[in-house]
């Protein structure tokens, strides 16, 4: 196995048998890949090693949904995206294509508005998150963050 070059928490193995991954986050691993033969073999190999219990197939990893069909495997942060408008009292908005005007000079000296910095902070991390598998441009939102004003 290989530790793939973008990510160390991904080892991958591919060769003429196939393709096999390991992906490892905290205490959890998640191993696929197209010979079965091979992904019992290194379950067997890593439970002699380690304490380990089968969970089967996952729906969740990372707040991420995935979703198995035959011979695909898809993945969703919708359920991710509907709890964040719910814990951002969001699901009475409606959608719009930009929400800002693009022309819109932000500006963090002006506004007399009061905010929660926390609130902010966390809506924006939520999204930058969210960004993992869809990637939306939320980074100017951050970049206006720490304008809000203390109470």
């Amino acid at each position: 196995m290989n530790i793939s070059k973008s990510d160390n928490s991904l080892f991958i193995r591919s060769d003429s048998r196939g393709l096999v991954f390991i992906i490892i986050y905290v205490d959890d691993l998640v191993i696929g890949g197209e010979n079965l033969v091979d992904i019992e073999h290194i379950k067997k190999l890593l439970s002699s090693r380690f304490e380990m219990k089968d969970m089967k197939e996952f729906h969740y990893f990372l707040r991420i949904e995935v979703i198995q069909i035959p011979d695909s495997i898809m993945h969703s942060q919708r359920h991710y995206f509907l709890n964040l408008l719910y814990k951002f009292g969001m699901t009475r908005c409606k959608p719009v294509t930009t929400p800002l005007d693009r022309n819109l000079k932000l500006d963090t000296k002006s506004g007399t508005t009061e905010c929660e910095p926390m609130f902010y902070h966390q809506l924006i991390g939520s999204l930058i998150y969210l960004t993992i598998t869809d990637p939306t441009s939320v980074t100017r939102s951050a970049s206006f963050s720490s304008s809000c004003k203390h109470h």
